[in-house]
């Protein structure tokens, strides 16, 4: 989200963008929806507080069945721009209470580092399509992770391949 200080008024306003978040599309799954975002912006003399909510969805695949599916994705960011001379970008310490800095040299301030952050907590660790969702059915290897059942229809062992005959031995 880029905010243009030059253009924002003293006191209240809204902005509402669509952020594209081009520099972190490798780090993020694609999209299925566009990111946008509606910000409060609050501006008091040097300072300037946004508050955003966003929203979006992105193509994820289930961790249990492999299937693709999309995941609604919203959060709130809130920031502090300062302007101070000759500082620019995101701050480089927590402990100034400011989140980014600019100067009448660099008058738009992207903050899209810290709707970024916001995403990837926002994103499931462990995506899955639904709660319920019992995985994949492998009958091929014998066992179905949907039933937890052996789906083995004849009792006959298949060969062993002879180098791993030994590991029989361990078996008893």
């Amino acid at each position: 989200m880029k905010i243009d200080v030059r253009v924002v008024p003293q006191g209240r306003s809204e902005l509402k963008q669509e952020l594209p978040l081009e520099e972190f599309k490798d780090a993020l799954p694609p999209f299925s929806e566009k990111i946008s975002a509606c910000a409060q912006i609050d501006k008091m003399g040097e300072t300037i507080v946004v508050s955003a909510h966003f929203k979006g969805a992105f193509e994820m695949q289930c961790s249990r069945c492999l299937e693709d599916y999309s995941v609604d994705v919203s959060g709130d960011v809130r920031v502090i721009l300062k302007e101070e001379y000759g500082k620019f970008g995101p701050s480089p310490d927590d402990e100034s209470g400011t989140d980014f800095f600019y100067d009448v040299n660099h008058e738009v301030v992207d903050i899209s580092s810290a709707v970024y952050d916001e995403i990837m907590i926002a994103l499931p660790l462990k995506p899955l399509c639904s709660d319920d969702c019992k995985g994949i059915e492998l009958s091929k290897s014998g066992i179905s992770f949907e039933s937890g059942d052996s789906v083995s229809s004849d009792d006959k062992e298949e060969p062993i391949d002879p180098r791993w005959e030994a590991l029989k031995k361990f078996k008893k």
